[in-house]
């Protein structure tokens, strides 16, 4: 979904990743090189684009890096609140609940605040705010107890297994072992599955990428690469 730009200066894609959550890749960077997650109003003053993000009815949280911006808005009427078992269940089979087709109306407002920071000059992210984001050593530990506590015992009951290899500063590079190796229904597990629970979760994650190489059986891993299957694009 693209979003008409408004001047020559900025052409905005919006890919939404599910019902909740949406992708704004921006043909300019935002934040060079860097990242920062917005949970609430008040986290984002001092952050120009943050704020302006914040400030639109329906966003409650912002995810800033580089050159795009991931928007985390209410969840939509009719989607009830389950369990956490049988949310687990359901997002690990596949049922995401993508709603893109909710996003266009939000999505355009989304795009005119990015175009309006970018027109100011101003810097999008302050260095308070970076400085308050937690190390990758911390989003490590969260996201392999997320992987013990919530996604392992699901997938343990088809034999499979997800694991941590490498966090880089905000990037997490997965590994499917087990039953879950070369499985036909892999990347839908860990598409809209384990993403889906490290998302809600783990919130301040950017891009999630797969190491696993199902077709050969085996799972080769070289630090530094990008891996073979990824589940986001950048973020």
């Amino acid at each position: 979904m693209s979003l008409p730009p408004s001047d020559a200066s900025a052409s905005i894609r919006a890919e939404p990743i599910d019902a909740i959550r949406c992708r704004f890749l921006v043909s300019r960077a935002l934040d060079p090189d860097r990242w920062a997650y917005f949970g609430d109003r008040s986290a984002a003053v001092g952050s120009p684009l943050a704020d302006r993000l914040m400030a639109i009815e329906g966003v409650t949280s912002v995810l800033i890096a580089h050159d795009s911006v991931t928007v985390t808005r209410e969840r939509p009427g009719g989607v009830p609140v389950l369990g956490p078992a049988v949310m687990r269940l359901r997002r690990l089979m596949g049922d995401n609940r993508a709603g893109t087709d909710s996003w266009p109306a939000l999505g355009k407002r989304i795009g005119e605040a990015i175009r309006a920071h970018l027109a100011t000059g101003e810097r999008a992210v302050s260095d308070a705010a970076h400085a308050a984001m937690p190390s990758s050593h911390a989003l490590a530990d969260r996201v392999r107890r997320v992987l013990d506590e919530q996604v392992n015992p699901v997938v343990a009951g088809h034999g499979g297994r997800v694991e941590l290899v490498e966090m880089k500063d905000n990037v997490a590079y997965l590994r499917m072992g087990g039953g879950c190796q070369g499985c036909g229904l892999a990347d839908v597990t860990l598409r809209h599955g384990a993403e889906a629970i490290l998302r809600d979760l783990v919130p301040e994650l950017g891009p999630i990428f797969d190491l696993t190489n199902h077709a050969a059986g085996t799972a080769p891993y070289a630090p530094g690469r990008s891996g073979r299957s990824p589940l986001a694009n950048r973020q």
